[in-house]
């Protein structure tokens, strides 16, 4: 079964412009949990190697790999890039996973 993620145009506009310096030849995103209440956290970074069974997506020029260990977490997932007064960055968010922690954590 493929993962269905949604890429913004703004995500899309920033993909584009780290395609034209790229620091390796693939992006992996990766989710997992983040403590034991379930939250889900998200991670992206350069990957050199794509493995066997890595699903690829294309992003304007950057092609994103999900090992089949994050799918399952990724699937209709929607990729956005936001620049605020404070912050700058990727955002992943999915809305089929709750929001928030439960244990008070964080």
């Amino acid at each position: 079964m493929a993962v269905n993620v949604t890429i913004t145009p703004e995500a899309e506009k920033a993909f584009l412009a780290l395609s034209q310096d790229k620091c390796a030849d693939f992006v992996r995103i990766s989710a997992g949990q983040t403590c034991g209440c379930g939250s889900i956290g998200y991670q992206m970074q350069w990957e050199s190697e794509r493995a066997g069974d890595d699903e690829a997506l294309d992003a304007e020029g950057i092609t994103l790999l999900v090992g089949v260990e994050s799918r399952d977490l990724l699937d209709g997932s929607v990729i956005d890039y936001k620049k605020e007064a404070m912050s700058e960055g990727f955002y992943i968010s999915n809305p089929n996973v709750a929001s928030g922690c439960g244990c008070g954590g964080h």
